[in-house]
């Protein structure tokens, strides 16, 4: 499983930390429509209290992982 795993991320740990960013930012933006889902109008102002808006904090983390995965598969080309 683990093999998969790191053929998956290029064998790169930092590939993998970007996928991990965009799949919390990916929830980040998600946690909106989970909160109406649920009924739980107070869930949604404990989050904002917590970190802010849920929708731009998971905007910046997808961003942060998309720049994160294009320099590092950069830098595996020039390896290569």
């Amino acid at each position: 499983m683990w093999a998969r795993i790191k053929g998956c991320c290029l064998h790169s740990l930092t590939v993998a930390w970007g996928y991990c960013l965009a799949i919390a930012g990916a929830l980040m933006q998600a946690i909106d429509t989970a909160a109406d889902a649920l009924g739980d109008p107070s869930l949604r102002d404990q989050i904002s209290a917590a970190i802010g808006d849920a929708k731009t904090v998971g905007r910046i983390l997808l961003g942060i992982s998309v720049v994160t995965i294009i320099a590092r598969l950069r830098s595996l080309r020039k390896v290569s």
